[in-house]
C-alpha cells in the first residue's frame, strides 16, 4: 500500500492535486480549442477537453485508492434495489472454489426500470443482466454509476429489462478479506442463477452483458457455463454483450498504458490498471491469475453463446480486444466485432461524462439490431 492511502497524506495529495490540475485547465481550453492540438484529429473539443479532464480524474483517484462503499441498503434507488442470496453450493465449482477464503455472500442489485418479482410474469421479458467495469476496485451497479448504461440498453437495444448486480470489489491491502478472485465472479453466477432459478426468466431471454472489467466477468461466466454448466446445472444465456473487454488485466505493466498507440487517445492509465489486478489477485499475487478466467487473452474455449464484442478504436484495450475477438472465431464461436470510430474505452459507460453520448448510442442501437438477428435465429 502506497502511503498516499493513508490520511494525512491522502487528504494532502488530494488537494495538491486539484490546485495541480486546476492551474493545468487554462492550457487545456487553450490546446484544444485549436483542432490540430487535440488528441484526435475527428475529436470536437468537448471530446478533448472531457477525456483529459476524465483521464487526470482516474489517474488521481488510483494514486489514492478511492473506496466505493457497498451497503446493502436500497438507498435512492429504492424498490428498485433488491437482495440476492448465493444459490446451493452445488452450482459452484472448479475456479469458483479456487480461494478457500471466498465464499458465495448475499449481494445487492439494481432492477432498471422496474423490478421483477417472484410474482411477476416473465413470460415475455428480455433481460440484460449488466455486470458493470470498474477495474474490480469501483463501481456499484447503481444508478449514478450505471443508470446512462442501462439507459442506453432499454432505449437502443430492444430488452425490457437490465439488471446489474452489486458484486462485491477488491480491495488493497490484499488480505483474506479483501474480496479477490473470484468473489466477483461468485456474485455474477449467483446474479445470473437469481434470474434463473429464483424469477423463473427463460435462460434464452437473458442477455450477459459486461463492460471493461465487468466484461471479463461475462467472458468467464460464459467460459464457466461451457465447462461446467452441465455438471453444475446452469443453462446458457441467449446472447452477451462484451463492451470494451478487459482481456488482459494481468498486465500491470507501465508498458501496456504507454507504450500503447492508442495512449493519447484513452484515459486509463498505469497506477488504475496496477491497482485492480493487484487487489483482484490478492495474495497469491499476480502470476496466480496469469490463466484463464481472468486471463482470456490467447486463451479461446468454445461457447454455444452468440457475442456481441464493442471495441472503440481509440481505446488502449482496442488491439486485445481485436485478438481476443480473432481467436473466438477461430475456435468455432459465433463472435461479432463492432468497432466505434475514434472512440475511447467504455463509451456507453462514460459516453455523456466525455462528449461520447452519440458514440453510446449508436454503439448500444447497432447491438439491438444485432440482437434482433439471433432473436430471429432462435424463432423469436
Amino acid at each position: 500500500m502506497s502511503i498516499l492511502t493513508y490520511q494525512p497524506v491522502k487528504g494532502i495529495y488530494a488537494l495538491s492535486a486539484l490546485a495541480f490540475e486546476l492551474a493545468r485547465f487554462p492550457l487545456w481550453l487553450a490546446k484544444y480549442f485549436l483542432k490540430y492540438g487535440r488528441q484526435h484529429p475527428k475529436w470536437s473539443f468537448g471530446q478533448a477537453l472531457g477525456v483529459r479532464v476524465f483521464f487526470s480524474f482516474v489517474y488521481h483517484a488510483a494514486m489514492v485508492q478511492v473506496k466505493t462503499p457497498l451497503p446493502l441498503t436500497p438507498g435512492k434507488e429504492k424498490e428498485r434495489f433488491v437482495l440476492v442470496d448465493p444459490a446451493s453450493s452445488d452450482y459452484y465449482k472448479g475456479p469458483l472454489l479456487s480461494n478457500k477464503d471466498v465464499k458465495p455472500e448475499k449481494i445487492g442489485g439494481t432492477w432498471y426500470s422496474a423490478p421483477l418479482t417472484e410474482e411477476s410474469d416473465v413470460s415475455w421479458v428480455t433481460v440484460v443482466l449488466h455486470i458493470h467495469g470498474g477495474a474490480f476496485i469501483i463501481g456499484d451497479g447503481r444508478t449514478a454509476a450505471s443508470g446512462f448504461f442501462a439507459k442506453q440498453l432499454l432505449e437502443n437495444v430492444g430488452v425490457t429489462h437490465v439488471f446489474c448486480p452489486q458484486y462485491r470489489l477488491s480491495t488493497l491491502p490484499v488480505s483474506t478479506t479483501s474480496n479477490p478472485f473470484p468473489a466477483a465472479l461468485q456474485d455474477s453466477i449467483t446474479s445470473y442463477l437469481y434470474l434463473v432459478n429464483t424469477l423463473k426468466i427463460s435462460p434464452k431471454r437473458i442477455v450477459i452483458s459486461g463492460d471493461s472489467a465487468g466484461a471479463n466477468l461475462a467472458i468467464s461466466m460464459l467460459r464457466y457455463i461451457s465447462e461446467f454448466g452441465s455438471d453444475a446445472n446452469i443453462p446458457s444465456p441467449g446472447a452477451a454483450f462484451l463492451w470494451s473487454p478487459w482481456i488482459n488485466p494481468t498486465d500491470a505493466s507501465d508498458d501496456f498504458t504507454r507504450t500503447n498507440p492508442n495512449y493519447n487517445t484513452d484515459y486509463l492509465s498505469h497506477p488504475f490498471t496496477k491497482w485492480g489486478v493487484t487487489a483482484y489477485a490478492g495474495l497469491p499475487g499476480v502470476s496466480d491469475v496469469q490463466k484463464p478466467y481472468v486471463l482470456h487473452k490467447k486463451a479461446s474455449f468454445k461457447s454455444s453463446v452468440p457475442m456481441f464484442v464493442n471495441a472503440g478504436t481509440a481505446e488502449v484495450l482496442y488491439f486485445d480486444i481485436v485478438e481476443f475477438t480473432d481467436s473466438m472465431k477461430k475456435a468455432g464461436n459465433d463472435v461479432t466485432l463492432d468497432e466505434e470510430p475514434d472512440a475511447p474505452h467504455d463509451v456507453l459507460l462514460l459516453g455523456n461524462q466525455i462528449g461520447f453520448t452519440e458514440a453510446a448510442t449508436m454503439s448500444a442501437k447497432r447491438a439491438g439490431g444485432w440482437l434482433r438477428k439471433i432473436k430471429e435465429k432462435m424463432g423469436e
